[in-house]
């Protein structure tokens, strides 16, 4: 072999050993930034990407399984129609046309008393700092539940409190911490509220005081009490 072939060998081979010194920092960084990574921040995380996950897919399975069953008892409603206008029971056929219309104006109705329920939420989740969009979500799903209208059509919790009051006290039960943002340690020390008192099990709504509702209305503990 030539001294000028030589020479390209050992110029390809210095050159393949710099490319792969100069590739191994960019692993190493890689791995550093992995292990930066805060463990608590991404356990919390990964639990709120697996609750809203399980909720959005029950929420997919309740939203198919009431889509397939409206479109059945449309179909059988229509096919019914079609039978008394053969039949020539002409009324008959246009007084199911106008209670189907007045359902479907119903179901209207009610979608729209809902996103007005929802934006009271939203404005008042907008004041809250979370950790994210998902927790945001799942706390605004997490409230909604809890929510009940009354014969005028307004909305607010099971309890009788106000849609305010109600996600006041829950953002501040610490079974729902995980879903804000960490605030700066004073360097104080945190003061942990005192659980309510267990004598509150004996008690009635009716006698209770507005603090005491509020905190076992945000720990979802009302069902087990008298009204």
């Amino acid at each position: 072999m030539s001294e000028e072939e030589n020479k390209v060998n050992e110029d390809i081979t210095e050159t393949n050993e710099t490319e792969t010194v100069e590739q191994e920092p960019v692993q190493e960084t890689s791995s550093t930034e992995e292990q930066e990574n805060d463990p608590v921040e991404q356990a919390i995380n990964d639990r709120l990407t697996k609750m809203k996950s399980n909720m959005d897919r029950m929420v997919k399975e309740r939203d198919a399984a009431l889509q397939k069953a409206a479109e059945v008892e449309q179909a059988q409603k229509q096919a019914e129609i079609k039978r008394l206008e053969e039949e020539g029971k002409l009324t008959e056929a246009l007084e199911m046309k106008l209670a189907e219309s007045q359902a479907k104006l119903k179901v209207f109705e009610e979608e729209n008393t809902k996103l007005n329920r929802d934006n009271v939420v939203n404005s008042q989740l907008a004041n809250l700092e979370f950790r994210n969009e998902r927790s945001r979500q799942m706390a605004q799903r997490d409230i909604v539940e809890q929510l009940v209208q009354n014969e005028a059509g307004l909305w607010s919790h099971k309890s009788g409190i106000t849609i305010q009051d109600f996600i006041e006290s829950y953002s501040k039960n610490e079974d729902n911490s995980f879903l804000f943002r960490i605030k700066a340690n004073s360097g104080a020390g945190k003061t942990t509220p005192s659980a309510s008192s267990d004598t509150t099990e004996k008690k009635s709504i009716s006698q209770m005081t507005q603090e005491e509702v509020l905190n076992l209305a945000a720990k979802g503990q009302l069902g087990q009490f008298n009204y």
